[in-house]
């Protein structure tokens, strides 16, 4: 079941979803909310580059929701492109953006960029206890232990 703007704000409410700054009302959308671009790697990016970002806020994520980080279309529609991410039951962390540009663009710092779509799990989780547990600012890839 995806869960409407209004489910989210009884998630926060009562169902142990967080976030840090707490959202405004505009971030709000019918089937989730809006998260802002915090910062990136390199501003101004050329035709063909990829670079991190992170969002704003930091998520708790309770042990029964999980959500789809998808790119909000008007960044889209001018270029830019962010591949399928899930946030995981149980994660808490600021959100690192994988960030890809078709054409030379500025990046929206400061403003909202990314849309998380949230999904009730049809169970609880064990929660989600991996290496980006935690993660604050723009995290690289961390490699797997042996």
């Amino acid at each position: 079941m995806i869960l409407s703007g209004a489910d989210v704000r009884q998630y926060i409410k009562f169902g142990g979803l967080s976030f840090s700054p707490e959202l405004t009302d505009d971030q709000f959308q019918q089937n989730g909310v809006d998260l802002i671009l915090q910062s990136v790697n390199c501003d101004l990016l050329a035709a063909g580059t990829f670079t991190l970002g992170t969002t704003a806020e930091y998520v708790k994520m309770p042990n029964d929701l999980m959500a789809f980080v998808q790119l909000r279309s008007t960044w889209a529609r001018k270029g830019i492109m962010l591949p399928p991410t899930v946030v995981d039951a149980g994660f808490e962390g600021n959100i690192t953006l994988e960030i890809a540009v078709f054409g030379t663009q500025r990046l929206p710092v400061g403003q909202r960029f990314a849309h998380l779509i949230f999904a009730k799990l049809c169970s609880p989780s064990e929660p989600y206890a991996g290496k980006y547990q935690g993660q604050t600012g723009i995290t690289h890839a961390r490699q797997e232990k042996a």
